[in-house]
């Protein structure tokens, strides 16, 4: 059996590194007594496949893993077992059982939402939005792999919404992940930067979706498993 899980990940632990949330996963599946699959070899493992990495700085309101079991489970039960398993920080949300040629989440995720708190009014932000989509480039350094080159953000910003949350803007920014651009959410800290916003007006941001985008449509990774 193989299922497919949406959890969360609390501002709390927001400084994890992908290692450290691969271990605490591990060990909140034994503490749930999760019946998890192990490979094969002088040093088995679970069978867990996490998605894309959460980076370091960031909270996720929606992230996934798949993972293989030994035997059938009933989906609620594995929710309530793990909920009771986990830190208060951490919450599974949803799992379904997906098929032994889903593909994998790595290879389906292309796309992520990141939504920065920022103090101003969202009215204010408006122009903002519709001034960075006139852009024809949004160049800035890269903090990948190829760092400090220059890195043009714009094939890679999807759509940009804008809401309010009290007298706060939210901005939702959508942007390509893996190759061949990939979009990190510190190199949107930086554009924001760049184009009149102070680093100080950023309260906060978070990782709010991992998405599979087919023909300009947006689906979760439990929504689209075939």
């Amino acid at each position: 059996m193989r299922l497919r899980v949406e959890y969360s990940v609390g501002s709390d632990l927001r400084f994890l590194s992908n290692l450290d949330m691969m271990n605490l996963m591990a060990r909140a599946l034994r503490r749930a007594q999760i019946p998890f699959a192990l490979s094969e070899g002088f040093n088995p493992h679970i069978r867990l496949s996490m998605g894309t990495v959460l980076p370091v700085g960031l909270w996720g309101k929606r992230e996934y893993f798949d993972l293989e079991l030994e035997r059938e489970m009933d989906a609620g039960n594995f929710i309530e077992n793990m909920n009771q398993a986990l830190p208060p920080a951490m919450h599974v949300n949803a799992c379904l059982e997906i098929g032994a040629k889903t593909p994998t989440l790595m290879n389906s995720i292309n796309c992520a939402c990141y939504s920065f708190v920022i103090d101003a009014p969202a009215e204010q932000m408006e122009p903002w939005k519709n001034r960075i989509l006139q852009q024809n480039d949004m160049i800035v350094k890269s903090r990948g792999k190829k760092k400090d080159l220059d890195k043009n953000l714009r094939p890679g910003i999807l759509k940009i919404e804008v809401n309010r949350l009290q007298d706060f803007a939210i901005i939702d920014i959508w942007g390509t992940t893996g190759e061949p651009l990939n979009v990190r959410y510190d190199e949107l800290r930086d554009l924001f930067m760049q184009t009149g916003i102070n680093k100080e007006a950023i309260l906060d941001v978070c990782r709010s979706g991992n998405y599979i985008r087919e023909n300009d449509e947006y689906y979760t990774p439990l929504e689209k498993v075939k």
